[in-house]
Formats: structure tokens, C-alpha cells, sequence
């Protein structure tokens, strides 16, 4: 917002102000512009305050007018300030196992340029391993030394816990719309109760990975979109020669990963909770559910189609690399270490559907930059954010082969909608898509994600096969523990 604006709107605000003693009608809505459509003595028409409200009273007035106030001042401070009055912002990242040297260089990279075209702004950033990374944030918030900026993959609701900045109004006054920015994914994993509290960092889509030189040794024509879920074991026994050390699968699809951060927890036949994260009876229960369970674990447990636990001990999440995996389910965000370091022939496609008769659901995912409510500087705080999220970053991250950003016309640019392996995630990022399960509750796995790794625990290590009968105790226990931590919620 320039400077006249803020002059404009402050002069209406005190408009307002002034003639609150007498009967007032404002019509208020959610427009994306910056002007004052109207101006008269006993009607005000104000845009972008409330959405699709009339209101009457003085007192609701005067609780809106503040909050634009607040934000008005501070732009208007920021731009006064200038250079004169430089702001350092706090920005903390993290650091996985997957990551290369150039992951860390690209925090850095994104920090330096932002600065360049904001002198008036220093950008600290602090990087941590991404084991724990949440309890050190929130431990750091609640002491009152938390940072402004910080990115994460909390599910959505964690909004109701008060430490994050709504982004709503800055959002708006930056005339931002994400459906026209940001991959679905990235709108859907940022939004709570229709307000945003994040923007997305990247976009990421899961599909399957494979050996060629693996399927050429075994005469195996390689797979093809629109397979399914029963092609995929197939080849995957197909594949398996335990005496010489050769898996059909590896990672996750062979773990309790599975039922959660896989395409297969939406593609067999069910899903395992509700899509708001709060209902796991008639879900996890199901006859159905108990079948997509038993798809999973047979292929360990039955097929033994999974590499052991020692080869994946030493190759870590990306088993894939050790050349004695056949396929493995992997996302974008595994790309970088398996073009650097694979020295076999490989390729990607899409994961496998259900049956013949179901379309495929998407497994995508987002990283979502927050903004500490406690933060001190917002605007200069948004302003990294806004450009964070925006197209100038992600072309950096897109040059940089880190991430794959959230802005789809940046994948274009780059020509990644025709490449060989990107535009398989790009046609995943197309699809019928929804928020991981396990990113659907604050309170999952305080509940319910022992489920799957007990089922797991009981089936393929012990051989209790009982899974109904172990379901029907803890289902229940887990609905118990999601009612009771929602109600604690309303109090």
C-alpha cells in the first residue's frame, strides 16, 4: 500500500471516528482492491474488511477499524523508516538426511537476494536438524524467543493454537490469490477455517521410482501409467530373487509408511480417517480398511518382496540407491540425491491406481512457511513471506534443483512440464489430490498413528494376523482420544 493510500484510508478511519455517535450503516466486503468505493456523511462503504457483511454497530465498527489501523500505521511506518531503521528477521529452516550441501547454500541464497532488493531488512537465518524441529520451535515460542519466520508441515488446525500470525489480511492487501498462484496442494495445506496461516514453501508429489536394469534382466516390460495396485505386486514378486540380494520393493511401501505418507493410503479401496482429522470410526474399521491394511503388509509379511532391514539400515529412506531395489515410492523431494548418486538406469511413473475403475489419487504435499504471532516487525516479516512464496524465490529454488516450488508457472518456464521425470510430479499435481493423513490433525499422532505401527508390529514381526480383532480395541481408544482433545479445544 503507497503512501497516499494510507493517507486516504487513515483520513476515512478517522471519518468514521468521528461521526460513530451518530446512526451508521456500513457495508462491508471482501473485494481484492484498494480503493474506498463511496464516502458520504451517514454511509461509509469500506472494502476488504469483513466479507459479505452489513454492519450496525458502533462498537463491531471500531473492533474492524482498529485492526486496519494497526496495519495501515505500520506500513505507513515501514515506509517512512526506509533505510534509516534496519530490521533484522529471524528465519529458521531445517536440514534432513536427504539433503545436499546445496540445501543449506539455498537458505542462504534466498536471504541475500531478498536483502538486495530490501536494504532496510537483514535476514538471520538458522538452520536444525529436522528431527524434533517442532518441539524446538514451539519450546523457543513459549519463551518468548521463538523466530518470525519458520517453515514446517503442522496440520492445518494447529491454527487453533494461537501461535501463528493470520496471513489473511496481508494476503489480501498484497492482492494475492492463491488459486491463481500456488499449486492446489499448497492452498489446501496453508488454509484453516478459511483463513491462511501460512504460504507454501514447495509442491511435492509422490510416484514410483524404478530400476530398469532390474526389469531388463527379468524380461519385464516397464510400468505404465494407469496400472494397478495388483500390476504392482505382481512385478514386485516378479523382481524378487532373495539369492542374489534383489528386491521388488524398498522404504516405505515395505513399512508402516505405507498407510501414510504413500499414494497407496489413498488407493486401495478406502481411506484410513476423516478429512478433517477427526474421525477415525467408520474409517480405520472398515472391512475395507482391513483389506488395504493386509494389501501392505502381505507384501512383507506373504510376498517378502521388501528389502531387509539391514540393506535399508545402510542405505537410509533412499534404499532405491543401492541398485538392488526394483521400485520405490518417492516424491520430488528424493530427486536430488537419486540423480546425483544413482549409477544405474532408472525412471518414474505414476503411481498405481485401485482397480481398472478408479482414477488415481494424488499424493502431494507442501512444506508451509508460518509467521510467529509474537513477531515483532510483521509487515517486514510478511514482506519476506510474500516473496518467499512468490514467483522471483521460486525460480531461485527452481534453478537451484532443491525444491520443486509451489508457483506452477515457474515449473512451466522451466520446461519441466515436458520433462522425462518432472512431468510425471506435474501431471500428479494436476489431480484429485488431499491434505496426507497424517497432516489432517494437531492431534494424530497423539492417537491414532500408533495404530499402523502396531498393526505392523503385531503382523509382520509376530504374525498375529488378528487384525480385526486388534482394531476393535483401538480404534475406539483412538476416537476417545481425538473426541477429548477436541473438546478440550472448546473450552
Amino acid at each position: 500500500m503507497n503512501a497516499k493510500k494510507v493517507a486516504f484510508l487513515l483520513l476515512i478511519l478517522v471519518a468514521i471516528a468521528v461521526t460513530a455517535c451518530a446512526p451508521q450503516t456500513v457495508e462491508v466486503t471482501r473485494v481484492v482492491t484498494e480503493t474506498i468505493t463511496e464516502m458520504q456523511t451517514q454511509q461509509v462503504e469500506v472494502t476488504r474488511i469483513v466479507e459479505g457483511e452489513t454492519i450496525t454497530e458502533v462498537q463491531e465498527v471500531q473492533v474492524e477499524v482498529t485492526r486496519i489501523v494497526e496495519v495501515a500505521q505500520e506500513e505507513a511506518a515501514v515506509a517512512e523508516a526506509g533505510e534509516d531503521e534496519p530490521v533484522t528477521i529471524t528465519w529458521w529452516g531445517t536440514e534432513r538426511g536427504r539433503d545436499t550441501a546445496t540445501t543449506r547454500d539455498l537458505h542462504f541464497q534466498l536471504a541475500r537476494a531478498f536483502e538486495e532488493t530490501h536494504p532496510n531488512t537483514s535476514i538471520a537465518v538458522s538452520l536444525f536438524p529436522s528431527r524434533a524441529f517442532a518441539n524446538r520451535v514451539l519450546t523457543a515460542i513459549a519463551a518468548g524467543e521463538g523466530p518470525d519466520i519458520f517453515y514446517h508441515y503442522f496440520a492445518t488446525d494447529i491454527a487453533t493454537q494461537g501461535f501463528l500470525e493470520d496471513l489473511t489480511p496481508y494476503m489480501e492487501a498484497s492482492g494475492i490469490d492463491p488459486t491463481e498462484l500456488w499449486f492446489p496442494i499448497g492452498q489446501q495445506r496453508a488454509v484453516y477455517d478459511g483463513h491462511y496461516y501460512g504460504v507454501p514453501r514447495d509442491a511435492t508429489a509422490g510416484f514410483i521410482a524404478y530400476n530398469k536394469d532390474m526389469f531388463d534382466a527379468a524380461g519385464l516390460d516397464y510400468p505404465q501409467e494407469g496400472w494397478t495396485i495388483d500390476d504392482y505386486r505382481e512385478l514386485a514378486i516378479a523382481l524378487t530373487n532373495v539369492d542374489a540380494d534383489q528386491y521388488g520393493i524398498g522404504a516405505i511401501v515395505g513399512s508402516p509408511g505405507c498407510f501414510q505418507w504413500s499414494t497407496f493410503s489413498y488407493n486401495m479401496g478406502t481411506d484410513f480417517i476423516s478429512q478433517d482429522g477427526k474421525e477415525v470410526t467408520g474409517y480405520l474399521d472398515t472391512p475395507e480398511a482391513v483389506d488395504a491394511l493386509k494389501f501392505c503388509l502381505d507384501l512383507t509379511a506373504t510376498d517378502k518382496v521388501s528389502a531387509p532391514p539391514g540393506l535399508q539400515e545402510q542405505f537410509g529412506e533412499l534404499v532405491f540407491l543401492s541398485g538392488n531395489v526394483g521400485m520405490q515410492h518417492i516424491s520430488t523431494w528424493e530427486l536430488p540425491a537419486i540423480m546425483e548418486q544413482a549409477d544405474f538406469n532408472w525412471g518414474v511413473v505414476a503411481p498405481p491406481r485401485f482397480n481398472e475403475d478408479t482414477d488415481e489419487i494424488a499424493w502431494t504435499d507442501s512444506y508451509i512457511y508460518y509467521m510467529s504471532s509474537d513477531t515483532e516487525q510483521k509487515q517486514r516479516a510478511w514482506e519476506f513471506l510474500e516473496w518467499l512464496s512468490g514467483p522471483e524465490a521460486a525460480k531461485i529454488v527452481a534453478e537451484a534443483g532443491v525444491w520443486t516450488p509451489a508457483v506452477p508457472a515457474v515449473w512451466e518456464e522451466m520446461g519441466w512440464t515436458e520433462d522425462e521425470v518432472l512431468s510425471v510430479a506435474w501431471n500428479e499435481l494436476q489431480k484429485e489430490t488431499r491434505v496426507p493423513n497424517y497432516e489432517r490433525s494437531q492431534f494424530y499422532w497423539d492417537c491414532v498413528g500408533n495404530i499402523f505401527t502396531d498393526v505392523w508390529s503385531n503382523y509382520v514381526d509376530l504374525g498375529d494376523t488378528d487384525i480385526e480383532g486388534f482394531l476393535a480395541t483401538a480404534v475406539p481408544d483412538a476416537q476417545a482420544c481425538l473426541d477429548e482433545n477436541y473438546a478440550a479445544l472448546s473450552e
